[in-house]
């Protein structure tokens, strides 16, 4: 019993640490989202009128050219993010979801800033922090679908090109980046994440603290 003790205290001191770690590599680990935030970050808005060719950052008004009709609410759009889950219970009763398809459909559409307008050429676009649109239910399954409409006020990072005298934006290359979130949403994420950062840093620190202070 002795020895039960000793290792469950030991697994109960270092419990705060491991869980802080592992959020701390959720929040680390990279993948797009990431790498659009972190650029975006580091991105000045460029006016539409004046963009320089190679990776810019956007702002403007979304205009429709050709609409899509969305697989859920069947509204007409510009672009879709789309999820089918299954929906099972657990042993509380409570609903949990599993994702068993998902797909992201965009036509060409056009963005306006007070400067002028550019096409955006939509092939590997990615909606990035932007709140579902549409839920529906049926037969143990749930469908989500996020939507990008006319005259929506949007921010885009993507790579500026030119054909025929005329520019246009498509997925960037090199950073396998075309990505685009709501102005509003873009703003607070800014605003908060360094906030987050420092206290998940904080957090760590202080855990390592305790652990040291009780191991001893």
């Amino acid at each position: 019993m002795d020895n039960y003790d000793f290792y469950a205290g030991k697994v109960l001191t270092f419990l705060p640490l491991v869980i802080l770690s592992i959020i701390a590599v959720i929040l680390i680990w990279p993948n797009s989202r990431k790498k659009f935030l972190r650029i975006q970050a580091s991105l000045p808005t460029s006016k539409i009128n004046s963009v320089a060719m190679g990776l810019v950052e956007i702002q403007g008004k979304l205009i429709m050219k050709e609409p899509l009709i969305s697989p859920v609410a069947k509204e007409q759009c510009i672009g879709y993010y789309y999820t089918i889950e299954d929906i099972t219970k657990d042993k509380d009763g409570k609903d949990s979801y599993t994702t068993i398809h998902r797909e992201t459909k965009c036509n060409v559409f056009e963005m306006q800033d007070d400067s002028g307008t550019i096409e955006i050429q939509a092939e590997g676009i990615e909606l990035i922090l932007l709140k579902e649109t549409n839920v529906d239910f049926g037969g143990q399954k749930r469908y989500t679908e996020t939507l990008l409409k006319n005259g929506q006020e949007m921010l885009l990072v993507g790579s500026a090109d030119s054909r025929n005298g005329h520019s246009y934006i498509r997925k960037d290359a090199g950073n396998k980046i075309l990505g685009i979130t709501s102005v509003a949403g873009i703003s607070v994420w800014n605003k908060y994440q360094p906030l987050l950062r420092s206290f998940l840093f904080t957090c760590i620190v202080i855990s390592v603290l305790i652990i040291l202070i009780l191991s001893q």
